[in-house]
């Protein structure tokens, strides 16, 4: 655990107890959100598992996920900058302590976590790999055309919740965001992985969804990290708890909104529904 927040438990129990409970509270409160108990994420887990998706709709999928996905690695180099210079007022020898719970996520990101032996490919690069093997190309992904207005909203939102708005916000964002990853990515590998021959695949472990395996890797603890933080600062500050549920509240929101325009798009003829 936190140097920090072994210091601050030393100093007043009470405070660690309030904070725990806090952290308990906000922890459940994002996986009880409707995005993930059967919601919108779930479904469409469940669709991309009974067929293969065509080229415009694989385009959809990934150009909506992009949108928001191309924000993340500089949004959490700039959350845990934020973090440093925050915490180094309150305890100088620690502030670099605590943000490296939120910059080890972009360790991965960066595919910096075996740079002792070498660089391995960014997260970004896997997934223009994986389109890239799809049939797709690239840059037609940002076509506004295959961009679902809600995947357009989520970018934004991210950019916004780990640069600017207020650390509280910043940090349940990050969390919702984490505990989501651990869901979604193995959706994603589930779903491409019943259909090798229809997405030319060698097998179930074809390294060509490396982008979707690595996160079902890595996730667990990056959750993990990001609670330590959300606890950290929960310790040092309980009055950040209402501030992290409205970052988390906000995340989870415009997640179930992304998911549920991307089912709508790509899979309401399937159910004899008209699309939005």
């Amino acid at each position: 655990m936190l140097n920090a927040i072994n210091f601050i438990k030393s100093n007043d129990d009470q405070i660690s107890q309030v904070a725990t409970q806090q952290h308990k509270e906000l922890s459940e409160m994002i996986i009880a959100h409707k995005a993930l108990r059967g919601g919108a994420l779930f479904s469409f887990g469940e669709n991309l598992k009974k067929r293969p998706l065509n080229k415009e709709e694989l385009a959809t999928f990934f150009g909506t996920i992009w949108a928001f996905f191309k924000e993340v690695p500089g949004g959490i180099i700039v959350l845990a900058a934020r973090i440093t210079a925050d915490w180094m007022k309150y305890s100088m020898w620690d502030g670099t302590s605590v943000a490296a719970r939120v910059l080890f996520a972009s360790v991965d990101e960066y595919g910096l976590h075996q740079h002792h032996k070498h660089i391995l490919p960014t997260h970004h690069e896997l997934f223009r790999d994986l389109i890239s093997h799809l049939g797709l190309h690239p840059p037609d992904l940002l076509d506004n055309k295959y961009i679902e207005p809600a995947g357009d909203l989520m970018g934004q939102a991210t950019f916004r919740y780990y640069q600017t708005e207020n650390l509280g916000e910043a940090i349940g964002f990050h969390l919702a965001s984490e505990i989501t990853s651990s869901h979604e990515f193995q959706y994603f590998l589930e779903g491409f992985q019943k259909f090798p021959a229809e997405y030319n695949l060698k097998d179930e472990d074809d390294p060509v969804l490396s982008f979707f395996q690595v996160h079902c890797e890595v996730e667990p603890l990056h959750v993990l990290t990001g609670k330590e933080i959300a606890l950290s600062y929960l310790c040092r500050y309980p009055w950040m708890f209402e501030d992290m549920k409205r970052g988390a509240t906000v995340f989870m929101d415009r997640f179930e909104q992304m998911f549920v325009s991307i089912n709508q798009a790509i899979f309401a003829k399937d159910h004899g529904l008209k699309s939005a």
